[in-house]
């Protein structure tokens, strides 16, 4: 029996959408000093290692033993490359040739070839769409305590590195508003209920919660991060200390993606 037409396309422009939207999980950005192949060839090991971070959703894929034989073939698995140019729109100085500007260099990465690298690595592709992660952190700096929220009048370099982190792992993120958090009596995050946060999540429309504390140690120095994922039929915690904040946020989506990726 044949499909009708209209079927057949709709399908077909449904395959061709999830499609270009994977695409985005075989893409990654470093940032290199002009554009040039002697800047370019160097960096693709690393803007390899990103994308199968992405790709599997596990940030510990590049702690694998064979991954650094793969990293080296990692130039014949790159499909195409783009240059932006991080200070588009300001002169170049008498000093400065655009071999000294900063550029982002973007590499999409070939798909056949990159799912066959992933399963030397006995790892899998993790397709379609991703968990949207509702976050409730709270931030102890040198000056105050207080916790990220969308409109927050504390915290924007913190939520940008957050998103950035999100872009990094293909994890949509979402902040909770002030009025949202406050009604939840925040006396300390840890003391919030499960099923506040089950409420929280719902109300949000996130398919996790994740928890967490970001204190400022000045014996480390650096900032000390515990993480917890505290829904569902286990409370998964992790932590890291002694980084930046971007790292402790890398380490939060990047911990909460493993976490949340299917079975193998």
């Amino acid at each position: 029996m044949k499909k009708p037409l209209l079927t057949v396309l709709s399908w077909f422009a449904f395959a061709i959408t999830a499609h270009a939207n994977d695409d985005v999980l075989y893409r990654s950005s470093v940032i290199v000093t002009g554009d040039r192949e002697e800047t370019r060839v160097p960096a693709i090991p690393e803007g390899f290692a990103l994308a199968a971070q992405k790709l599997t959703g596990n940030p510990d894929v590049v702690h694998n033993p064979t991954f650094a034989s793969l990293a080296t073939g990692a130039p014949a698995m790159v499909w195409s490359y783009t240059y932006h140019d991080r200070m588009f729109g300001r002169p170049i100085h008498d000093e400065q040739g655009t071999r000294d500007r900063p550029f982002d260099l973007t590499f999409q990465f070939d798909r056949k070839r990159m799912d066959h690298a992933m399963a030397l690595l006995g790892e899998r592709p993790w397709l379609g769409a991703r968990p949207k992660l509702a976050l409730v952190v709270e931030v102890t700096d040198m000056a105050r305590r207080y916790v990220l929220a969308a409109d927050g009048v504390h915290g924007s370099d913190l939520r940008a590195s957050f998103e950035d982190a999100s872009a990094r792992f293909a994890i949509p993120i979402i902040f909770a508003k002030e009025a949202d958090l406050s009604a939840l009596v925040l006396e300390n995050v840890d003391a919030i209920p499960d099923e506040s946060l089950a409420r929280l999540k719902s109300r949000l429309g996130a398919d996790e919660i994740l928890v967490g504390h970001l204190d400022w140690e000045t014996k480390e120095p650096g900032w000390h991060a515990a993480w917890r994922l505290p829904l569902g039929t286990e409370d998964k915690r992790w932590e890291i200390a002694g980084v930046n904040f971007d790292a402790a946020f890398r380490n939060a989506i990047g911990g909460a993606a493993k976490r949340m990726r299917p079975a193998k």
